[in-house]
Parts: structure tokens; C-alpha cells; sequence
């Protein structure tokens, strides 16, 4: 797939998401290269990378679940206390996770939102520093939005469209690299299988999909997708 975009932000094909998540592995967190383990993303995010991750509701309605800044400035956040939108300081380098809006999820979405974030810091960085130069008061940033992107509309898409399209992308592929979850789904899919209770590939699948969840630290429905991603197909 030949991806276009209007500026310099970064051309990231589906078909290399994989490569992109084992190169932010490789420089920041090469442990998880060496054998399966749940990537341990908040630490990488603030010791690894050297990101300040706070914890600040973001939007009245729960619409957005993390902010990357990029530059120092001002940024907007929800203070429910009052029920206002506030402007506040912001340095850059600084993670900014809802806590209310991740507690109506679960520890997973967490642990993808972080992986999100840092991803933008990663790999878009440059693109959004160089744009600060247009409005240095307020703190460049970019926002994960709950929705989902219609590619057959992708002509349409602005920079930051594709640049949250990639980081949704290869998030999860972080904390599932290929090699280690395909270890992980091989061993759980056998020990499953051997269960006597077990009956019918539709409960083998749940059961191989939570033990997947449980290791990795993602979402039951993370490590589903990423399962089937991978070509396990398990459901009749």
C-alpha cells in the first residue's frame, strides 16, 4: 500500500507495523525481544524514554483516553471538579493518561494507551516540533480519540489521521511482538486443547484469548484481534 502524505510526517505501510514496533522495542525495551514477557510500558514510557506521565482528565465526555505534548506550552484539560475546560502548563516529553476515562476500560487499554502515546513520542516527534514553530505559546500535541477511521475515505485523511492510524496500529504489536505472542498462542492453543471442559473451538478461543490477555497485560479484545492478526483462527 503506497501512503501520501501532504507534509513530512512519516510513511508507515500496514504491512510494516510489525518492523515498526520491533524497532521501538529494539531501542528501547530489547528484553522483550529475548523471550515472551509483558512489556512493562509505563516503565519503558518514564525511565526508558525519559517521558513525564500524569494522569489529568482530558474531555467532559470520556472522548479521549491520552495527549502526547511535544513542545512546552499551554494545553487544555477537564476539571470535573467545576465542570470547566482549564488551560494549563505543560512541558515537553509530558504523557497525559484520563484516569477516569481508562477506569471504564481496563488495565490493558491502559497499558495500549501508553504504548500509543509513546509510539507518537517515538516516531512523530519531529514532525510536531517542527510545526510548533506556527504557535509556540500553546504546547504541540496530539490526541487519542475513541472512534474508528473509515480507509475507504483515506484520501481525506489530514496528517494527523494517518499519524493516529499508524500509532493505533502498532501499539499493541508492541507490547504482542510477533515471534513471542506466536510462542505464547502455540502454548496456550495446546494446554487449552487438552482441557476436558473445553468443548468447541468458540470456547477454546475465549480461553486461549484470556490466557493471552492475562500474559501480555492487553485487553481480551486486543489479544483477539492480534490472535487472528497472526492466523490463529480458533472460532467455528
Amino acid at each position: 500500500m503506497s501512503v501520501l502524505l501532504s507534509s513530512n510526517a512519516p510513511h508507515i505501510c500496514r504491512d510494516e507495523f510489525d518492523k515498526e514496533a520491533l524497532e521501538f522495542l529494539e531501542k528501547y525495551y530489547p528484553e522483550a525481544l529475548e523471550r515472551p514477557v509483558a512489556v512493562p510500558i509505563l516503565y519503558v514510557a518514564r525511565h526508558r524514554m525519559g517521558l513525564r506521565v500524569v494522569e489529568k482528565r482530558l474531555t467532559e465526555d470520556f472522548s479521549v483516553l491520552g495527549q502526547m505534548c511535544f513542545t512546552s506550552g499551554l494545553t487544555e484539560i477537564y476539571d470535573k471538579e467545576d465542570g470547566s475546560y482549564k488551560m494549563v502548563k505543560a512541558r515537553f516529553g509530558t504523557m497525559i493518561i484520563d484516569p477516569d476515562t481508562i477506569a471504564k476500560r481496563n488495565e490493558g487499554c491502559k497499558n495500549n494507551t501508553i504504548a500509543h502515546e509513546a509510539f507518537h513520542w517515538h516516531k512523530h516527534r519531529d514532525y510536531h516540533i517542527a510545526i510548533s514553530l506556527f504557535d509556540p505559546k500553546n504546547a504541540v500535541r496530539i490526541r487519542s480519540a475513541f472512534g474508528e477511521y473509515d480507509e475507504s475515505n483515506r484520501a481525506t485523511w489530514s496528517d494527523e489521521d494517518w499519524m493516529e492510524w499508524q500509532a493505533r496500529g502498532i501499539a499493541p504489536r508492541i507490547l504482542m511482538p510477533p515471534e513471542q505472542f506466536d510462542e505464547m498462542a502455540t502454548r496456550y492453543i495446546e494446554e487449552h486443547s487438552n482441557e476436558a471442559g473445553l468443548r468447541g473451538s468458540w470456547y477454546l478461543n475465549c480461553a486461549v484469548v484470556k490466557s493471552l490477555a492475562d500474559f501480555f497485560q492487553v485487553s481480551k479484545q486486543s489479544a483477539e484481534i492480534r490472535l487472528n492478526e497472526r492466523g490463529y483462527y480458533l472460532r467455528e
